[in-house]
């Protein structure tokens, strides 16, 4: 069992925390400005951004006061190098927001994505055969445009060369078939499974899959965004 983190509600909380990850060796500016530019077309306002890099910089950033957000960043001292993941803690940990989205800086959301998540969180769970079968608003997966995929008929790969694309909807909720940047879930439930407990380079679809079993979630069958 991981340990929980303590919660403490805030009344003023935004909607949502966006927790990026960022490395100046692997993501070029031009994905990082496109990335936050998406952020920043949002129709839907009420969101924080908090953007970790991973370890001192080599070189400025680019110039963050562009983008009218309401953005927090964060530079670790030493890097961690395990794919973001401690990163993606850190987030959960410093968010204020009632929901935590995790997106990349090579990550697209479309500009009606958050309004359609807070729609999404704000609706009635509908009456349901049995508990099993009542949906989760607290876990809110919906689908994206995978970019740079290739497929046979017996697996699916990643090729960034490729200009191959797939529609994924994060159903089943396991590992290859669901990224990180699809489920949006509730900071107190974050804190109450131990934040991103686990830093292997796949534990989205691991943690992702484990909590939607257990809890169960509310899908967004429209796709929102992209992942390049």
């Amino acid at each position: 069992m991981n340990a929980t983190i303590p919660f403490h509600p805030d009344p003023n909380a935004p909607r949502f925390s966006v927790v990026i990850p960022h490395f100046d060796g692997s993501i070029s500016d031009e994905q990082l400005v496109r990335g936050l530019t998406a952020l920043s077309n949002q129709t839907f306002e009420n969101f924080e951004v908090l953007l970790f890099h991973d370890g001192p910089l080599s070189r400025p950033l680019p110039d963050l006061k562009q983008f009218p957000l309401h953005l927090r960043l964060g530079v670790t001292p030493e890097r961690h190098n395990d794919w973001g993941h401690s990163l993606r803690d850190m987030g959960i940990r410093a968010a204020r927001g009632d929901y935590i989205v995790h997106f990349n800086p090579d990550n697209v959301l479309y500009p009606h994505a958050l309004a359609a998540l807070d729609e999404a969180s704000r609706r009635a769970v509908a009456p349901a055969p049995s508990h099993f079968h009542r949906e989760n608003p607290d876990v809110l997966v919906y689908a994206v445009l995978m970019r740079g995929m290739r497929y046979n008929g017996r697996a699916v790969w990643r090729d960034k060369t490729s200009t191959e694309y797939m529609i994924m909807q994060g159903y089943p909720a396991q590992l290859g078939l669901i990224d990180c940047m699809q489920a949006v879930i509730k900071r107190s439930l974050w804190h109450e499974i131990g934040g991103w407990y686990d830093k292997r380079e796949q534990s989205d679809g691991i943690i992702y899959g484990s909590l939607i079993a257990n809890r169960g979630a509310r899908y967004v069958p429209e796709v929102l965004g992209e992942h390049w």
